[in-house]
């Protein structure tokens, strides 16, 4: 018997979810190739050894003293925590974790469990999976699915549980810059819901007035909750500063629109082109909120390709919920309709094999990709060539690659500053256009090295700036493989 209830105890509904959730999990287990990865950690590091948290740049010798808003610093201390535990490792099974988590509770958010969920899941899950890795986003991915489910919860009568908002804000605030998504979503509610009630027939109501009024006070103590972090009101307005910065949106690939032509990005385009299928095919009118998440946030996605993650998350329930109503009126819908009987033994059996097979193919992806770590980090970064200038003690003040600014902290530092790294809203827009002005070889691109008192270059071999200091007598290559090159010049004293 006791067998029996062993057996049973995996359904093919329980079954499903785990294969679900497992999936995902193995699809997240990623090498850490983040560029950004080196300086949260070193930060973090530093913010544990020192018992402080900086508040003007320490990394780069351009610019000393610049005003740093160091925003995930939490973020910053649980990653090198981890690290200092279990190594990179740690942190790709941990992140796979919280990934997995995020779309764990997207999928409580779902009509049509298990099998129609589980499909428009795996969907949502492949969409965003282009902005997935060892980042302080995800964080900013799971909190927002995590709001996402209390605002679901609360339409269906939960109602303590949005209590849950302003605790989450606090804890949101010290670990990412995306923090004031946890007040559009409930803000979203709210407007959605007034329109609902204003205009009745319009489309689904949601809240009755009562909830909506208690709604507002929790999202406006939650609107206050970020202030309980080390920059205090200066927080608040940092996201608009990131927004609002010309160089990041112009420079920075993620904050680029996708691009269609890349395969990428194909999965958006399908998630779109179903959302659009299934509005047309259901005859179901969404809710006033879900209309206002589609346009909002899809919006938002085709800006950006940092905003598909939020746009998934919003959009994804409703996907959910027209594609049943469109089975739910087909004739398929009545020739499947499950049957509660008792399972024989070998489906039973079959059901344990089949998640073996899954668990067992995905400890052999996992396991690849933590083999593979060093040989993709050496792939992404100049590890060699920082090798030869630790072995050789060059010294200097270096020009560096952007992308690569945040490597060159965690192995250098603190004796070697860097020039620029991903830390753009440090640096800001003038100071990235000379970084560009040098590498573009525009005119006049000597100066900023002449101001800065450059004497090493850090740049990748093959581009125009190492073709022409290659060929400068004032400049001598000291090394160069196949991902990078090392210029040092002598006439500003370098060795």
């Amino acid at each position: 018997m006791k067998a029996r209830r062993v057996l049973e105890a995996l359904s093919t509904q329980r079954l499903m979810l785990l294969v679900l959730l497992l999936c995902i999990f193995f699809m997240a287990s990623r090498e850490v190739t983040d560029p950004d990865f080196w300086w949260h950690l070193r930060t973090g590091q530093h913010i544990l050894e020192t018992r402080s948290i900086p508040r003007q740049d320490i990394f780069s010798y351009a610019l000393p003293d610049q005003p740093w808003i160091t925003h995930e610093w939490l973020t910053e201390v649980i990653l090198y925590l981890i690290y200092s535990v279990s190594g990179q490792e740690g942190l790709i099974l941990t992140f796979a974790a919280l990934i997995t988590g995020a779309f764990g509770l997207l999928y409580l958010q779902c009509p049509g469990r298990p099998y129609l969920a589980a499909f428009v899941i795996i969907l949502a899950a492949i969409t965003s999976a282009v902005t997935w890795g060892v980042r302080p986003q995800m964080f900013s991915l799971f909190l927002s699915s995590a709001f996402l489910y209390i605002l679901h919860s609360y339409e269906r009568g939960r109602t303590k549980i949005i209590w849950l908002m302003p605790p989450l804000m606090v804890l949101w605030a010290n670990l990412h810059g995306t923090f004031l998504l946890g007040l559009v979503f409930p803000s979203v509610h709210i407007v959605g819901a007034t329109i609902a009630n204003l205009c009745r027939g319009s489309g689904e109501q949601t809240l009755a007035w009562r909830d909506v009024r208690r709604l507002l006070i929790v999202t406006l103590i939650a609107g206050v909750a970020p202030l309980a972090n080390p920059n205090g009101i200066r927080l608040l307005l940092y996201p608009f500063g990131t927004l609002g910065s010309p160089a990041m949106q112009a420079y920075i690939m993620e904050w680029f629109s996708p691009d269609f032509h890349q395969i990428q990005f194909q999965p958006l385009a399908l998630f779109i082109l179903l959302i659009v299928v299934a509005l047309g095919l259901s005859r179901r009118t969404p809710s006033a909120t879900g209309f206002l998440f589609l346009v909002g946030f899809g919006y938002a996605s085709l800006r950006s390709a940092r905003h598909i993650p939020f746009f998934v998350l919003t959009g994804t329930p409703i996907l959910a919920a027209q594609l049943l109503h469109i089975w739910q009126r087909s004739k398929w819908s009545r020739r499947f309709t499950p049957r509660r009987r008792q399972r024989a033994t070998i489906y039973l059996v079959l059901n344990w094999l089949l998640l073996s097979l899954v668990v067992f193919g995905g400890a052999i992806k996992v396991g690849l990709t933590l083999r593979g770590n060093v040989a993709a980090q050496r792939a992404a970064f100049p590890v060699e060539a920082v090798d030869f200038i630790v072995e050789r003690r060059i010294t200097g003040n270096m020009y560096n690659l952007y992308h690569w600014g945040g490597y060159l902290i965690w192995r250098l530092y603190p004796d070697h500053k860097v020039f620029i790294d991903g830390r753009a809203d440090v640096y800001g827009d003038a100071f990235i256009d000379q970084y560009l002005q040098v590498y573009q070889l525009r005119e006049g691109w000597e100066e900023p090295l002449d101001a800065y008192e450059v004497t090493l270059v850090i740049i990748d071999e093959g581009s125009p700036l190492s073709t022409v200091l290659n060929e400068r007598p004032d400049w001598e290559r000291r090394y160069a493989d196949e991902k990078a090159a090392i210029f040092v010049t002598h006439e500003r004293g370098g060795s």
